[in-house]
């Protein structure tokens, strides 16, 4: 039986479906195709039909109707708990009609109730960077490289990202360094000419590399043992264990304040580490050196006061925020540091 309306009919038994999440304003053909009918049906019969919904918010996905899947998606979450997937793909059903804000409100929620999962904020970052808010999005994406557990597995288009919102702050040698970190974190990610076009073009802006990273240093190291140098972070010596799985060079509280780290303007981000996650905050250093090799303006992190120790007399962890800058080489009685180069 068809109830019969101003215009193309809906078959009765998904009327309640299509009432239920407003979609009125879909035209008939598509509601009534198979797949697409066959969902609302389900739905009709069983409310919080988690798979009736995946397939129903990918056929409105599909066919155009962005709003109303990401509403579909809103409001069977709110009615029915959360689904793992749905709210994100109702952000980015936000991102692509340009509604930023209500983008950010979902990606909002996303944060609360995921909030070590590195897509949630890679999330909140598209919709920050749709709204031109950039120093929220590079805030976002940045979190969402401190909670990858291992970097070589991600997609680069996150630290492309990143670099261009440093980028559009002018911060152009901090941007090649977002970068750098992806490609070390991978021989192959090295391989691809976009990437190097796109160093190159940074480069270009600004003469970073003096400051970037400059001087080379060979040290010697015990085979099979962790590897322990001095550096200087604003011109204060620490002892530090060099760490090429590290995202960000990691600082002690105590010794971050004896090295004057700006603490009062920095960022709460949360970390994975190898123990599990780590509560820091996000900073920057004038400058790092370790032997003949150094780098001006290097992001890193700050532990929290409660942190677990790193080691007895251990100051930090010098990892790919400083690393990523040179060509590092180890062998089982040496280890050596050179100045990447930054031209395509």
């Amino acid at each position: 039986m068809l109830i019969a309306g101003c215009g193309p009919s809906i078959p009765e038994e998904i009327k309640p479906a299509v009432d239920h999440y407003h979609l009125s304003s879909v035209a008939a053909s598509d509601l009534t195709t198979a797949e697409t009918s066959r969902a609302l049906s389900q739905l009709a019969r069983e409310s919080c039909n988690r798979d009736a919904m995946g397939v129903l918010g990918a056929q409105l996905q599909r066919t155009g109707y962005r709003r109303e899947a990401a509403n579909a998606l809103t409001q069977f979450v709110d009615q029915c708990g959360r689904a793992d997937g749905f709210l994100d793909a109702a952000a980015q059903d936000l991102i692509a009609v340009s509604d930023y804000r209500a983008a950010t409100a979902i990606a909002d929620r996303l944060v609360q109730t995921d909030n070590i999962n590195p897509q949630s904020y890679f999330t909140r970052g598209l919709a920050h960077e749709g709204a031109q808010d950039y120093e929220k999005a590079l805030a976002d994406y940045m979190q969402a490289i401190a909670l990858v557990p291992d970097l070589s597995t991600v997609n680069g288009d996150l630290f492309m990202r990143a670099a261009d919102m440093q980028a559009k702050a002018g911060r152009y040698c901090e941007a090649i360094s977002v970068i750098r970190i992806w490609t070390t974190s991978e021989p192959s990610h090295a391989n691809y000419p976009q990437v190097n076009q796109q160093i190159a073009a940074y480069a270009a802006h600004q003469s970073c590399q003096s400051s970037y990273a400059a001087g080379n240093d060979t040290f010697a190291r015990k085979a099979g043992t962790t590897i322990l140098v001095k550096a200087l972070v604003n011109g204060v010596s620490g002892t530090f264990i060099v760490d090429t799985g590290a995202t960000y060079v990691l600082l002690t509280r105590n010794f971050a304040r004896r090295a004057q780290v700006p603490l009062d303007t920095a960022r709460q981000i949360q970390l994975t580490t190898v123990n599990g996650q780590r509560q820091a905050l996000l900073s920057s250093a004038s400058s790092i050196k370790v032997g003949r090799a150094e780098a001006e303006r290097v992001e890193l992190t700050v532990d929290g006061p409660a942190a677990s120790s790193l080691g007895n007399g251990v100051d930090g962890l010098l990892g790919q925020s400083f690393l990523s800058r040179f060509q590092t080489q180890f062998t089982p009685t040496q280890w050596s540091i050179r100045p990447a180069a930054l031209k395509g």
